[in-house]
C-alpha cells in the first residue's frame, strides 16, 4: 500500500477517533463540569443568603451589648426611672435600629419595660404593645437560661428566632451589668425584628438575590452548617435551601430559586462542540487527501528530519538543505530565514534582559530609598523633634479618633494638661541648651505615664504637655497625675530661681468625660485648663481636677 493511501486511511481513522472521542468528552467531561458548578453556584447563593442573616443577627447582638452594658440601663432596670424611659426608650429610637421588639426584663424575666412596634415603610409606626407583648415575653424569656454567667462579659449572650402571630422574628439578648462590665447581673436586654416580607425583600435587594424563610422544628438534633438541600424545578429553575442555624439550633430554612443558564449554556456548548469538531475533521481529511494525491511526503518527510536535526542540536546557525522550486522549497526558504530571525533575536534578547535586570535592581533600590523616606516624613510630621512626643497634629487626629469611639462604647476620656513651673525663670538661670534638656527629660516621664498603646502623650506648646487617656475614669487619671509629679521630682533637676522649690516642678490640671453629641474635644481640654489654672493659683507643683460644664442650652 502506498503510503499516499496509508495517509489517506491514517487521517480518516483519526478524524472518526478525534470525533468520538470528543463526543464523549462533552458528554462525560465538559457537561458535568456544567452541572457542578451549577450546584456550586446554587450553594454559594444560598450560603451567601445565611451568612446576611447571621450578619443581621451580629448587627442585633452588637447593639444589645452597647444598651445592656451601660450604666444607666443598670440603674433603670433596678428602678425603672421614668427619665431613662423618656430619654432613651421613644420610637424613634428603634426604628432607626429597625428593632420591633425591645424588652427590658428583670432575673425572673418578668418586664421592667417592653414595647412591641411596627414601622410601615410609608412612615410612622404602629403600637403592637397591647397585642404582642405578653406573648412575646412568654417565648423570649425562657432564653435567659441559656446565658452562662460564668463566661466572659463578650460571651454571654443568646439568641434565636420565635414566632410572633406566625412571623418569625430574630432576636438577641444580653444581661444587664455596667459599662466596665461587672456585675451583678440585674436583668436582661432585649431587641428583635419582624422578618417580615418587607425586610426579607429589603435583603434580597441588598445581596441581589431573591430568597424566603420558613421557621423548622427544634428536633434537639444539632444541624449542620454544610447541608445542602437543591431540588430541580424543571429544565429552567432549580431550589436551594440550607438550615440556618443559631447556637447549633435548627432556626430558619432559607430558599432560592436559582436559574439553570449554567446548565443550558452546557448543553449548547457541547452540541456545537462536538458538531464544529465533527465538520471541521471531514473538512481537514478531504483536504489532506487532495494535498496528498500531489506531491508532499518526500520534501516533508526531507524537511522534518532538517528541522528535526536543528531542533535537537539547540544550533540557529544551521539551515533546512530542501532547494525545491515549490511550496515546500518555500516552507524551507521561509523556515532559514525565520531561523535567521531567531538568531538574531535570540542574541538581542539576552542583550535586552542583561540591561532590563540591571534596570530593575536600580528600580527596586530606588523604591526602596523612597519607601524610607516616606517613613521618615510621617514620623517627623507627627512628632515633636525636640522631645520626641507627639506633636498637635498627631494629637488632634488621636483625640477625634478616641472621641468617636468611646461616645459609642460610653466609656471615659481624660486628659491631662501639665506645664513646667516657672520655666521661664528656668531658661533665664540655666540658658535654653539645659532648658531643652529639662523639657526631654519631662516627656520621658510622660511617656512613662502613658503607658497603653491607647495612651498618648504630646507637646501642647512650649513647656506644656497633653497626656490624653481613653477609658481612664477620674480615679485612675488622678492617680497617674500624682505618680508624673512625684517622677519629675525625683528627677531633681536643678531649679534654684524658682519660688516653689529649689528643683523643677510641674502642674496638672485634669478633666474626665464620657464623650457624647452635647459636648465637644474643646470643652474637655478647657475644663482641663481650667484645673491647671487653679492649681497654680494654689501655689503650683500639684495637680488638680475640673469637670466639663456642659453647654448651655441655647448654644447647642
Amino acid at each position: 500500500m502506498s503510503i499516499s493511501a496509508k495517509t489517506t486511511a491514517l487521517i480518516l481513522l483519526m478524524g472518526i477517533l478525534l470525533s468520538l472521542s470528543a463526543f464523549f468528552i462533552q458528554r462525560n467531561v465538559i457537561y458535568p463540569a456544567f452541572h457542578d458548578i451549577e450546584v456550586d453556584y446554587a450553594r454559594n447563593n444560598i450560603d451567601r443568603v445565611v451568612r446576611r442573616l447571621e450578619a443581621q443577627r451580629e448587627t442585633i447582638d452588637f447593639t444589645v451589648y452597647d444598651w445592656s452594658a451601660w450604666n444607666d440601663t443598670y440603674s433603670f432596670i433596678q428602678t425603672g426611672d421614668p427619665e431613662y424611659i423618656e430619654s432613651n426608650l421613644y420610637p424613634e429610637t428603634f426604628m432607626n435600629f429597625g428593632f420591633d421588639v425591645a424588652l427590658f426584663l428583670d432575673l425572673d424575666g418578668e418586664p421592667v419595660w417592653g414595647k412591641v412596634f411596627d414601622f410601615p415603610s410609608e412612615g410612622g409606626f404602629v403600637d403592637l404593645t397591647e397585642t404582642y407583648l405578653d406573648e412575646a415575653v412568654a417565648t423570649i424569656a425562657g432564653f435567659r437560661k441559656r446565658i452562662d454567667s460564668e463566661t466572659d462579659i463578650d460571651n454571654q449572650n443568646t439568641s434565636g428566632i420565635v414566632e410572633l402571630d406566625g412571623i418569625p422574628v430574630l432576636f438577641a439578648m444580653r444581661p444587664v451589668v455596667k459599662s466596665d462590665g461587672s456585675g451583678p447581673h440585674q436583668g436582661y436586654v432585649v431587641f428583635g425584628q419582624f422578618l417580615d416580607e418587607e425586610l426579607i425583600t429589603t435583603l434580597s435587594e441588598q445581596i441581589v438575590q431573591e430568597f424566603s424563610i420558613e421557621p423548622v422544628l427544634d428536633t434537639g438534633v444539632p444541624a449542620s452548617s454544610d447541608t445542602y438541600t437543591l431540588e430541580i424545578i424543571d429544565r429552567s429553575a432549580l431550589s436551594a435551601s440550607k438550615i440556618y442555624s443559631i447556637e447549633g439550633t435548627p432556626s430558619l430554612r432559607a430558599t432560592a430559586i436559582l436559574p439553570r443558564k449554567i446548565t443550558e449554556l452546557g448543553k449548547e456548548i457541547t452540541f456545537y462542540g462536538v458538531a464544529l469538531l465533527v465538520f471541521l475533521c471531514t473538512l481537514l481529511a478531504a483536504a489532506l487527501l487532495a494535498l496528498f494525491r500531489w506531491m508532499v511526503v518526500k520534501p516533508i518527510m526531507s524537511l522534518k528530519a532538517d528541522i528535526s536535526s536543528i531542533s535537537n542540536a539547540m544550533d540557529y546557525s544551521l539551515r533546512a538543505n530542501i532547494r525545491n522550486n515549490d511550496e515546500i522549497g518555500a516552507l524551507s526558504r521561509e523556515f532559514n530565514s525565520m531561523l535567521g530571525m531567531i538568531e538574531s533575536n535570540n542574541t538581542e534578547l539576552l542583550r535586552l534582559n542583561a540591561e532590563l535586570t540591571s534596570k530593575h535592581q536600580k528600580v527596586l533600590e530606588i523604591q526602596s530609598e523612597l519607601q524610607s523616606a516616606n517613613a521618615e516624613l510621617k514620623r517627623l510630621s507627627e512628632h515633636d523633634p525636640l522631645t520626641g512626643l507627639s506633636n498637635r497634629l498627631a494629637l488632634e487626629k488621636k483625640l477625634e479618633q478616641a472621641w468617636e469611639i468611646l461616645s459609642r462604647t460610653g466609656d471615659p476620656l481624660s486628659v491631662m494638661l501639665a506645664d513646667i513651673d516657672h520655666f521661664k525663670l528656668y531658661n533665664d538661670r540655666y540658658g535654653h541648651q539645659a532648658g531643652d534638656e529639662a523639657l526631654k527629660q519631662v516627656a520621658v516621664a510622660l511617656t512613662e505615664a502613658a503607658q497603653r498603646k491607647s495612651d498618648m502623650a504630646a507637646r501642647y506648646g512650649g513647656e506644656e504637655f497633653l497626656l490624653v487617656l481613653p477609658g481612664t475614669d477620674t480615679g485612675a487619671a488622678m492617680e497617674i497625675a500624682a505618680s508624673l509629679r512625684e517622677q519629675v521630682i525625683a528627677a531633681n533637676i536643678e531649679h534654684d530661681y524658682s519660688p516653689v522649690e529649689p528643683f523643677l516642678t510641674i502642674s496638672i490640671g485634669i478633666s474626665t468625660v464620657v464623650p457624647s453629641s452635647d459636648l465637644t474635644m474643646e470643652d474637655l481640654i478647657s475644663a482641663a485648663d481650667k484645673a491647671l489654672y487653679k492649681v497654680k493659683e494654689r501655689g503650683r507643683n500639684s495637680f488638680g481636677y475640673e469637670p466639663v460644664e456642659p453647654p448651655p442650652a441655647n448654644s447647642r
